[in-house]
């Protein structure tokens, strides 16, 4: 039986639909001035609805928009500390190429596909994103790279931070400066990063020939207390440890200084008493007291290459999907005590 072909919806069918000029129609798919930004939107709608995007599966491929759509949730958007660096970096490199980059929010709980998608090259997701989302949006068959996250069930494109690599020598480093009893202060499940920074702390653990004791460790249950600055609580959490480590390695600087305050609340002194390692070498590293000693992540570097990668495999379609992940440093400053009388070298 013969497959029967769908109709071609073409720019005048949406003109007469919405009673506009076919320029007009022209203006909005193409992302050019000369309508409003609500007339693009019901353009974009009833395209979408008519189904010109499905037919035309190639359109944004093949049509000379010079547009690259970046997915981020609000609250990463407003991460001065990190995600705004990361942000420079894409900015700027798609700048050297030509490229204008669209910022698009995307709420978790209630998650919608942007109707940019349509007029636009490629996407890049930067930071967490839901794999039944991230479903949703590769149906759109652009070319996509996820920016500081990885998915472990959907194949695609991603740009990330040596995270195993930086909690092992976090880990090594704590052991030089005599430490043996070292514990983990993140959320391990709530992204791809922090699980990987997890698992290298126990690689870095198993490598020295210590046990990880996880009544040193804080694993659950304090991520939104971190993005919420709730001191209190986490002060709260420690102060029902059965002991303490010498010395806490944190998923991210943002959790090593909600840790800070938490344990000033509780008269416990960094790094007299408790010694504390971030990661990300955020600018407020440098405002607190002590400095903090961190793993350098270079952010804008992260965004650039995100960018690289994301107008390489628009070039070759067919490329298989990598990896890319970036290098990263120790930086030593002032929240780790020297135990003089168990310095080893490792």
């Amino acid at each position: 039986m013969s497959k029967v072909r769908r109709k071609k919806v073409t720019m005048k069918d949406i003109a007469q639909k919405l009673n506009l000029s076919v320029n007009a129609v022209s203006l909005a798919l193409n992302n050019k001035k000369g309508v409003s930004e609500e007339t693009r939107k019901i353009v974009l709608k009833t395209a979408e609805d008519l189904g010109y995007f499905s037919v035309n599966s190639n359109f944004a491929v093949k049509s000379s928009f010079k547009s690259i759509c970046l997915l981020i949730e609000e609250r990463n958007f407003r991460d001065t500390s990190f995600y705004t660096k990361v942000i420079l970096g894409i900015e700027n490199e798609a700048k050297k190429s030509g490229y204008d980059v669209l910022v698009n929010f995307i709420n978790p709980s209630n998650f919608q596909v942007p109707l940019n998608l349509q007029i636009v090259s490629g996407i890049l997701i930067v930071g967490t994103v839901r794999d039944e989302h991230l479903i949703k949006i590769l149906e759109y068959g652009l070319p996509t790279v996820l920016v500081d996250h990885a998915s472990l069930t959907v194949t695609t494109n991603a740009v990330l931070t040596q995270n195993m690599v930086g909690a092992y020598r976090a880990v090594q480093y704590l052991v030089q400066k005599g430490h043996r009893q070292i514990g983990f202060f993140g959320e391990i499940d709530y992204s791809l990063s922090f699980k990987e920074r997890w698992l290298g702390f126990n690689e870095g653990m198993r490598n020295v020939g210590l046990k990880v004791d996880l009544e040193y460790c804080v694993l659950e249950g304090i991520e939104k207390l971190v993005l919420d600055k709730n001191y209190g609580q986490v002060a709260n959490i420690i102060s029902k440890l059965n002991k303490l480590p010498t010395a806490w390695v944190c998923s991210n600087d943002n959790a090593a200084i909600t840790l800070y305050n938490a344990l000033n609340a509780l008269n416990i002194k960094v790094p007299d008493d408790i010694s504390i390692i971030g990661f990300d070498d955020i600018d407020v590293c440098n405002m607190v007291t002590p400095r903090l000693t961190t793993i350098h992540v270079n952010k804008e570097l992260m965004g650039a290459e995100a960018v690289k990668r994301l107008l390489y495999i628009m070039q070759h379609p067919g490329e298989k999907c990598k990896h890319i992940c970036i290098e990263v440093s120790l930086i030593e400053r002032e929240s780790v005590k020297e135990l003089m009388d168990q310095v080893v070298s490792v």
